[in-house]
């Protein structure tokens, strides 16, 4: 939401009430198409609520702040939601921004107008400590929101669009935050939902402010063109149309070129400039019959050679959010590759509007949203994520979890008895074994893959029957992580692997205290009896003596400290990992803030070398002090939560301590070009301290460097000129990339 200015209470205002607002004036419009009189009489009321009670507030544009939540209503219109949706979205804000209170809404409007405010409502007002956890617990309530009803979500999938599209009167790093997080977040769930229209578009608007100067220069280059453009389209498009009338299709034929997103993310994924890439153009044939789809795509295919690898057939096998359509890309005389869809009417509405355009979806909002199962029982990836909200309680690692889930795209393989499963692209045999089912991918020993044996790590491709082979004695391994692709398996071995740590450390806590009562000349087994337990677990601050014996094997707890406790030695000291919470952070010899750890032992995680002014996050080890982490490192995922401590940078964003920093530049292999980056590395005060410059294949420069850098700020200002040198395709910040560290197995 774009804050308005709250410095004016709502007051009724006659002068609203008797001029409809512009912006209500072309919704009403839009309602005429679809709703009937009552439902226009209960959205004008809205309105007229609505309008009262944001009187005197400004948005930060200095437009009534009723123009944003009618705005809202408009893009709902586009997909034909229903009336309660409509109205919720005209009155969204006036439960948060306003003196009203819900049960003004319950009693004006209904309980199921009032239950889609409360919903969008609780979601706008969580508040957290941290921009990451905010993010994170963010999404899961909105996730759980979405569950109980879809409607929530596509109001507040427009809410965002329509900020998007007014977020240039926001202050630059603002702008920056909210475009990520919508190209993080909100884009991916507009694919998970099949709205393409409103993905495409959001997309667009979040590049052009994450990505201001590559995306001026898309536009500068495709307004270029714009003359030639069009003559392509019409051309190919006649075409198209005259050729399948021949055969006596009926048919709409569309030509349109491709978005500024979809084409920068050609050009980073196929490391190409702009004017290397020739397929800027996609054509969709819209026919009256699932046969006429198909007869359609055996007229173009004769007319112009298809490319192989190219075609998908989404009919047959629809995407988890039932997008359904055929996708074919082929070669016109001349080299010049066209990408065409061919789908029905039906398939058309479902691909622009999505879940919206659904007939189970519309019969259940007919009935006040009462009936919101067949949409989970539809959308098998939502029932998924409400799993994981209930099974993964960091929310960073639920957040991490749902991003893999809506950003992979998708293949199609099959099982022996020829039931189809999906998985993300590059899914190996290990997540298809956890797809079938968790104690087959815990007991995944080997797989055939079209009756060949392979190994459990092997990539599959669509169209693949795999067969998995188990063992009883077969167990996941931490190296299992690095070749799986979806979050089901990811965190089924993280599970298996957390259990297998507390066991061990059970057991090594149970050593560790015999020794220490032993040095004391004390028998375990006679010493711990029932009572002396329980002493000992309250001492620890523990909830049992399980667990008191876990956090001894992990580290958090001295055996010798917990035994002066209990015979009050005068060298009594807090035990290690519970001096947290209320403790005070003491600063380490690295510039770092524990919380509760005074004369620690401090050391980076080679994985991610975290920079001041990044979010971090220590990690208690066993005999090594902590660990310091980016928390959007993917290691921190695979920590026990129990190990985890908070951690700050003492002096902020820049502590004048220099840290190694990993950073590979992706550009064309021409000359000078080494040159221009180490000089923008050097006049940003920068000092490289390893280098590794290679030519791989097509001609591409790959140039790796550790650099010594002071703070998050210098970083992301090396990497923002280095993106705008001539020819240089991607910049990218990695792990350690020393040929030393790779032998040991370290990142």
């Amino acid at each position: 939401m774009v804050e308005p200015a709250k410095n004016a209470s709502p007051v009724a205002d006659s002068a609203t009430e008797d001029v409809p607002h512009t912006v209500f004036v072309q919704l009403q419009q839009n309602l005429n198409n679809y709703l009937s009189e009552p439902d226009l009489e209960l959205v004008t009321r809205a309105y007229r609520f609505a309008a009262r009670s944001h009187a005197g507030q400004l948005r930060a544009s200095g437009e009534p702040y009723i123009t944003h939540p009618l705005e809202v209503a408009n893009i709902l219109t586009l997909m034909k939601m229903d009336t309660a949706s409509v109205a919720a979205a005209v009155l969204h804000d006036v439960v948060e921004d306003t003196d009203t209170v819900l049960e003004d809404i319950q009693t004006s409007f209904g309980e199921d107008v009032a239950q889609l405010v409360d919903s969008l409502t609780k979601i706008s007002r969580i508040k957290f400590r941290s921009k990451q956890e905010r993010l994170a617990e963010n999404f899961r309530k909105m996730v759980v929101a979405m569950a109980k009803d879809l409607r929530v979500i596509l109001i507040k999938l427009a809410d965002r669009l329509h900020n998007m599209r007014t977020i240039s009167v926001l202050p630059p790093a603002k702008r920056m935050r909210i475009a990520q997080e919508t190209l993080d977040i909100y884009a991916p769930l507009a694919t998970r939902l099949g709205i393409y229209g409103i993905k495409s578009e959001l997309e667009d608007l979040c590049f052009r402010q994450v990505k201001k100067d590559i995306y001026s220069e898309i536009a500068s280059k495709v307004a270029q063109k714009k003359t030639e453009r069009e003559h392509y389209i019409d051309e190919v498009r006649g075409i198209i149309a005259e050729e399948l009338q021949r055969y006596g299709f009926k048919a709409s034929v569309y030509g349109r070129p491709k978005h500024f997103y979809s084409i920068y993310k050609k050009m980073v994924d196929r490391k190409l400039n702009f004017e290397d890439i020739h397929d800027l153009f996609a054509f969709r044939i819209i026919v009256a019959s699932i046969k006429d789809c198909y007869e359609a795509l055996g007229i173009i295919h004769a007319m112009w050679k298809p490319m192989p690898g190219r075609f998908k057939d989404y009919i047959a096998m629809p995407k988890a959010n039932l997008y359904q359509s055929l996708h074919t890309t082929v070669i016109r005389p001349g080299g010049e590759p066209a990408e065409i869809q061919i789908r029905t009417v039906d398939m058309h509405e479902r691909g622009e509007y999505g879940i919206a355009a659904h007939a189970f979806y519309k019969e259940s909002v007919s009935k006040g949203g009462k009936e919101v199962k067949t949409d989970t029982k539809a959308f098998s990836w939502l029932r998924q994520i409400m799993q994981w909200q209930s099974e993964l309680t960091d929310p960073e690692e639920f957040l991490e979890a749902v991003k893999v889930e809506l950003f992979e795209e998708e293949i199609f393989v099959f099982t022996p008895q020829g039931d189809v499963i999906q998985l993300p692209l590059g899914g190996t045999a290990i997540d298809f074994a956890f797809s079938v089912h968790t104690d087959v991918g815990l007991h995944c020993a080997g797989a055939k893959v079209n009756g060949k044996m392979v190994s459990i790590k092997q990539e599959i491709k669509s169209g693949d029957i795999v067969e998995i082979i188990t063992s009883p004695h077969q167990k996941p391994n931490n190296d299992w992580l690095t070749h799986v692709h979806t979050s089901k398996a990811r965190n089924r071995i993280r599970a298996f692997l957390r259990s297998e740590k507390r066991r061990r450390s059970h057991s090594m806590g149970e050593d560790l205290l015999k020794a220490e009562l032993g040095a004391r000349q004390l028998n375990y087994e006679n010493f711990l009896t029932a009572s002396e337990k329980d002493h000992l677990v309250r001492l620890g601050k523990e909830g049992s003596f399980d667990d008191l014996l876990i956090s001894i094997g992990y580290g958090k707890i001295s055996t010798a400290n917990l035994l002066n406790k209990r015979f009050k030695d005068t060298k009594d000291e807090v035990a290690v990992g519970h001096a947290r919470g209320k403790a005070a952070k003491v600063t380490t010899q690295k510039g770092v803030l524990i919380s509760g750890l005074d004369n620690i032992l401090v050391s980076f995680g080679r994985c991610c070398s975290p920079l001041p002014g990044e979010d971090i996050v220590g990690f208690i080890t066993r005999g090594r002090g902590v660990t310091v982490h980016r928390k959007s490192c993917s290691r921190v995922f695979d920590m026990d939560p129990q190990r985890r401590i908070a951690a700050d940078w003492k002096g902020g964003s820049d502590n004048g301590d220099d840290h190694p920093c990993y950073l590979r530049v992706m550009s064309k292999d021409r000359r000078g070009i080494l040159a221009e980056v180490t000089n923008v590395i050097a006049t940003h005060g920068a000092n490289v301290l390893e280098a590794n410059i290679r030519t791989s294949e097509g001609l591409t420069a790959v140039h790796d460097f550790c650099l010594s850098l002071s703070s998050m700020e210098q970083l992301q200002a090396i990497i923002s000129k280095l993106e705008m040198i001539n020819s240089v395709v991607s910049v990218e910040r990695r792990s350690s990339t020393s040929p030393r560290n790779r032998r040991r197995g370290r990142v």
